[in-house]
């Protein structure tokens, strides 16, 4: 959950700050405007963190194939 919880308020954020871009300038928008908006935020969140995640998970398989491995463990 410590995963996720920061990548859905940053969604919601940027989220806002598109709807209130969209309300200030163009104030006659149907709220479809605002779903749709909020579908490509998540969609290209999902994709963006999905990324990165195979990337750190990439990286530590070749750290461990290296032997390069920290062991986070111990301290």
């Amino acid at each position: 959950m410590a995963y996720l919880l920061p990548r859905a308020v940053l969604i919601l954020a940027v989220w806002a700050m598109s709807c209130l871009l969209i309300h200030r300038w163009w104030p006659e928008a149907d709220a479809t405007i605002f779903v749709g908006v909020l579908l490509c935020w998540v969609m290209g969140g999902i994709a963006y963190f999905g990324y990165l995640h195979k990337l750190r998970r990439d990286i530590a398989a070749l750290e461990r194939a290296r032997g390069l491995s920290i062991d986070r463990s111990v301290g």
